[in-house]
This record gives C-alpha cells, structure tokens and sequence, in this order.
C-alpha cells in the first residue's frame, strides 16, 4: 500500500516524564494513540501492562541516574564528597585534611659560670647545646598527642632577645654556680614519619600515594643520589624558597658571615629563591590520604648538544642538568625559550625516594598550658661533651588545631577561591584567602579585613551608627591592609590567634597580595556575654521541659560557628524564634547582658561575677573573670532613650560576640 499523509501521525512525546507514574502513564497513552488496533488489553495482570510497567521502570532508574551524575558535577548542588574533592581540585583548592595546633615552648637548660674573674660571673655559654629542629614533646594528658619543635634552640650564643639568664645555685659562700637558660621555640602538633618508594621506569605525571591518613605536611622529599625535590604550589612553578640555618662558624645570633659585621637584627636563616626542575605538587584524595604528584619533563643526555645548537625537544623544557646551574630553555633563543612555560617539571625515573612527612593534628591537640613537659626521644646536638637534658613547658595553651573539611566547606571554600582568581585585591579577596591557607600552617577561625586604616581617619562614631569603642590601643602605624583574626581553642572558644600563625598568614598572603599593599596581622576582639529570659507558660505545659526548649534555642541560636566579626544582633528574632516553640505563650524579657544583675530585673542576681576580664582603661585585666573577654555595655541596647528596637550593635572595634560556657551563662526563669 502506498505510503499516504492522511494515515502518517506525528509522534508527541513528553519529554518531562521521568518518575515510574508519569511514564507508565505516558507509556499506555502512547499505546492507546499509536497501537489502538494491536493492542487493547490494559488490565494490569496482562503480559502488555508488565512490558509497560519494566519499560516505566527502566525509564524511573535511568532518570535518577542521569539527574545524580548531572547534580554531581555541579559545585553548588555535589554531595559525595569524593565528587566535591574532585571538583574543589578543578578550581584551584586544596582541601585541608587536619590542622595543626601550634604552642610557644619554653625549653631551659643549666649550664656552668664563668671563673677567670670572681668580681665579673657570667653564664658559661660553651656548655651549652645546639637542639635541632624535630624535638618531640608529649603532652602528660594524652601520651599520643605529640609536638615537634620547628626551629633549632641555640643555648650556645646570646642575643637581646633572649630570656635573661636567671641564677640556678649559689655555694656556701653566696656565689653563683650554676645559671638556667630559656629560650622560646615554636612547636607544631603531628609526629614525623618515614617511607621509603623506589620508582623504576620514568612515568609522566608520577603519582605516589602515601600509606597515612590525615598528613600535615611533606617534610622532605630526597632521591637515592642525594638530590632534594621540592613542593610547590602547582607544576609550572620553577622557583621555591631555600631556607638556611647559620649553625657553623657563627659568634652571635646577629653575626653576618658574609660580610663580617655585627647587624642590629637577629637574622637566624638566610632566605632565597632557586630554579629547580625537582618539583611536585600534593593531592589529597577522597579517603584523606595524600598523593605526590610530579611532573612530565624527562631528561634525555643524548640531545644535550643538539639543544646547544637550537633543537629543541618538548620534553626538555625547563630541564637542569644536575650539578649544573644552567636552564636550557633560558639559554635558548628567544621564540625557543618562549615554550618553557609549558614546562612541569621532572618525573623522576630509576631511583628510591626517602620522603619524610608530619601527621597529627586535630581540635584534640590544644592542649591545656604546662601540658608539654615531656621529652619524646629528642634530637639533641651536644657541645663539649655536656649531656644534660634540658626541661620543657608550654606556658600558654596550644590553639589553631582543627578538624579537617567537611562537605560543606569544601563546597563554599572552593567557591570562594575560584571568586578571588588567586589574586588578593578586595576585602572579600583577603578573607577567602586567609580561610583557604594550607592547614600545615594553622587555622584561623574567624577574619576580617579593614583598607587603608589610618590613625587620623579615627572618628568618633554616634551609638545610632554602632555600638561603643572597647578599643584598647590604635596601631601606631597606618597599613593598607589590617587583617583581625581569631582562633578555636580546644574547646571551640575563641582565642588570640598565635604569634607563628601571624607570621604564617604574613608570608602566605605575601604571594596573592599586590605590591603596593602593605598588610598588618592584628588579633581581634571577644565579647562575652551571658543571656537571662522570663518566659511565661500556657497553663497546662510542663516548665521543666518548656524551659529546656528555650535554652536550647537560645544556644543554638548563638552557635559560634554562625558569628562573625562586626556581625550585629538581633534579638527580635531570637524571641520570635523562641515563641514558636511548644509550651511558650509569652516572653516577659530576653536580654544579654555581661553584668551579674540584670537592667531589667535588678532584684535577680543572674550571674556570680560579670561575664568579662579586659576593658578600656585595663587592657591588661580590670574585670573579675579570667578566660572571659573585653566589657561591653549591652545595657545601652535596653534604655528607654538609646533603645536600638531590639538590634545589639557591634563595637567600632573588630570584635566577635560570643555565648561562652552557654550552659552557666544561659539562665532563665518560667511562669
């Protein structure tokens, strides 16, 4: 029969069906519109109705699928965290498994006095020792948190910095004998480990995965000739820092070799930039391990002339020979020499890695003050045969140890590092790029960032505008940026960030910053403060339970992770929050206060002592409560007159609220 347009139809499909429902329906009105002469049976136990329903099936599951994988790909909407790995590597961010805490340690050691002249005594410093870097500490809470000291302790030299040298023993007749010497190091959490890799066959882009979960940091990576290769920021990246000790030769901390002078700054390392083609990167995979990565470049011998002469092979771009100094891409000509920035580095070939790498870590390692007092079989360097042990503590606690990042902040790190496009230029810049610093260098919990501060752009601010100046001191200097940082103690409380971390932070931003911006690295500001409610009932509810539920919210509701720096408080919301709840017919009062009295209800006493320690006129402690941090009159907030309808302001200084110990300082009554 001839073909006929009268009897040809048009196929309408809808291709919005996706569930088992929609399709089995949209499945049997195809049949009935298409087929209504070869089929007619819909019954649902007939064998058609079952081909219907398996295609409906099929059609449901491969609907998921395809709307799961597609969902996957996108940052904003991944769930699986090693497809959010994946992606955050794609953008440019390094997904931090653990951070470490960091301590200041006091490391003291006895040594002998000066006996040529009686009338002039002096501490005896050729007794003392020369500690290497890698000295262990274990905390006497926990024996397997463990710290590791990251700079040599010199007892040998003295400087201007150093702790005065403090009389150990006198004899009989009053003379000194003995002198204490302490000096102060930094010590990182984690434990260094050592494994050993042979590699045979060269491999473009060499992967190496390490056996531990939870690395800080790679220590050192060396080959079986004794060559050092070093980790950098992404392949491409040819010149990395050499760090060195003056440990040989030197008659004072201030002693330049070089030029044989006595310099009024300490400088203990010699700092510069080399060219090396020995380079990787690290990866952190979804199971928390970490992969070194190399590069593509292979060094063939055989060519090295004909590079002389202008030929150039792709595969020795950026290529040293060892033992020798010369780049060959460098030396080339021009339009040759343009390519070398393609190169990657060397993938390593016929050779046995020895590769050294911290771990640790964690919130558990912020450890108490005067935790760290145990020596763990410490590198001690001797000198003149003196094999005293020398006596640790840590003064203050350790703080900046974290967790590693969840999903969450994998997804908004990233998002936030793609936004800067590896340059620090705005505010938000600055911010995202402090929150994204490697983990081996500490954690910073809250930051905030002020441009172009000066002195004289001080103003006095009305308490319409925000809330009053707990500001302790101005910086004598003006910078164009000043960053204001806070850190968790082990107990997620909000601490001064540590001095290294600052010094960390400095250097790290030191590559996104532009040149003309100047950064100052400040601590910021904590508030604390207590909060008293008087809720009323419905008659038939429990009080018991009802007043639970309140402070339950409350806390929720102050939760430290959602305060920020300048982050005003609403507490119109809290009580419409807290009306919500079951058993609330009314709120009588709801008010954060510091002071042991409530303004509103003066009669109750809520708190023992006020909720602070440090203000304005006693930057150095003028309240009653040690932990607690600067006074702040919430007060204000509550006066007939400056009443600010239910907004707690934030101070003109960088500082963060904060409910600390919320259950003692949450206090509340029900009726």
């Amino acid at each position: 029969m001839p073909y006929s347009d009268k009897e040809h139809k048009t196929t309408n499909i809808n291709y919005l069906n996706k569930d088992f429902s929609s399709l089995k329906s949209s499945l049997i009105e195809y049949t009935k519109s298409y087929f209504p002469d070869s089929y007619r049976d819909f019954n649902e136990t007939s064998p058609g109705m079952m081909l219907i329903e398996m295609s409906a099936y099929v059609g449901d599951v491969l609907s998921f699928y395809i709307d799961s994988q597609y969902k996957e790909m996108m940052l904003p909407l991944a769930e699986e965290r090693r497809n959010l790995v994946n992606l955050a590597r794609m953008f440019g961010y390094k997904v931090k498994p653990i951070s470490p805490a960091y301590a200041d340690l006091s490391v003291s050691q006895t040594i002998g006095v000066t006996t040529d002249d009686p009338d002039n005594i002096n501490p005896l410093y050729s007794e003392g020792q020369v500690i290497d870097k890698g000295l262990k500490i274990t905390s006497t809470t926990d024996s397997s948190i463990i710290f590791e000291t990251l700079d040599i302790v010199d007892f040998t030299v003295s400087g201007s910095f150093d702790i005065e040298p403090e009389i150990s023993t006198r004899d009989a007749n009053g003379m000194v004998t003995e002198y204490k010497l302490t000096r102060k190091v930094k010590v990182i959490s984690g434990e260094t480990k050592e494994t050993t890799v042979t590699v045979g066959v060269p491999e473009k882009f060499k992967r190496i995965t390490l056996p531990e979960n939870n690395i800080i940091e790679i220590i050192s990576v060396t080959d079986s000739s004794g060559n050092k290769w070093y980790e950098v920021d992404y392949l491409a990246q040819d010149k990395i820092i050499n760090e060195t000790h003056y440990t040989e030769d030197r008659t004072s901390a201030y002693y330049d070799i070089t030029n044989a002078v006595v310099e009024d700054v300490a400088v203990q390392y010699h700092l510069e930039y080399i060219k090396t083609p020995k380079r990787f990167i690290t990866e952190i995979n979804e199971d928390n391990t970490t992969s070194l990565v190399f590069g593509n470049g292979l060094l063939n011998t055989s060519t090295v002339n004909s590079l002389e002469a202008g030929f150039l092979d792709n595969e020795q771009i950026g290529i040293v020979i060892p033992g020798d100094t010369t780049n060959f891409a460098g030396d080339l000509a021009s339009d040759i020499a343009i390519t070398a920035h393609s190169s990657l580095g060397e993938t390593p070939s016929n050779t046995t890695f020895t590769i050294k790498y911290r771990i640790g870590g964690g919130i558990s390692a912020n450890v108490a003050g005067n935790d760290l007092t145990l020596l763990n079989n410490g590198v001690i360097r001797l000198v003149d045969g003196n094999s005293a042990s020398p006596t640790v503590t840590n003064e203050l606690p350790a703080r900046g140890g974290s967790e590693g990042d969840n999903t969450e902040e994998i997804r908004r790190k990233t998002m936030a590092t793609f936004k800067t496009q590896n340059r620090a230029v705005t505010k938000e810049d600055y911010i995202s790029r402090v929150l994204s610093m490697p983990a081996r260098f500490g954690n910073i919990a809250k930051v905030t960032v002020d441009r172009e501060f000066t002195v004289a752009d001080t103003v006095t601010v009305t308490q319409e505008m925000v809330g009053q100046d707990i500001t302790p001191s101005l910086p004598a200097n003006s910078y164009d940026i000043i960053l204001y940082t806070l850190s968790y103690d082990n107990n997620r409380n909000l601490v001064d960030s540590p001095e290294l971390l600052h010094t960390n932070l400095a250097n790290y931003l030191t590559e996104y910053r532009i040149l003309t911006d100047e950064i100052d690295i400040q601590s910021g500001l904590v508030v604390n403060f207590g909060v008293a409610f008087e809720v009323v009932a419905h008659k038939y509810s429990n009080k018991y339970e009802v007043k639970l539920r309140c402070i339950d919210k409350i806390i929720e509701y102050f939760d430290i992770s959602k305060m920020q720096f300048r982050q005003p408080i609403y507490t119109n919301e809290l009580i419409y929050e807290i009306m919500g709840l079951d058993g609330v017919r009314a709120i009588n009062y709801l008010e954060l206060t510091q002071d042991n009295l409530s303004d509103i209800n003066t009669s109750t006493e809520i708190f023992t002592t006020g909720l602070w320690n440090n203000d304005v006129e006693n930057p150095d402690g003028g309240g009653n409560n040690d932990g607690y941090g600067w006074q702040y009159n919430f007060n204000q907030f509550y006066d007939s007159v400056t009443s600010s309808d239910g907004v707690i302001l934030p101070s003109v200084t960088p500082s963060v609220f904060e409910l600390k110990n919320p259950n003692e300082n949450v206090k509340g009554v029900v009726i």
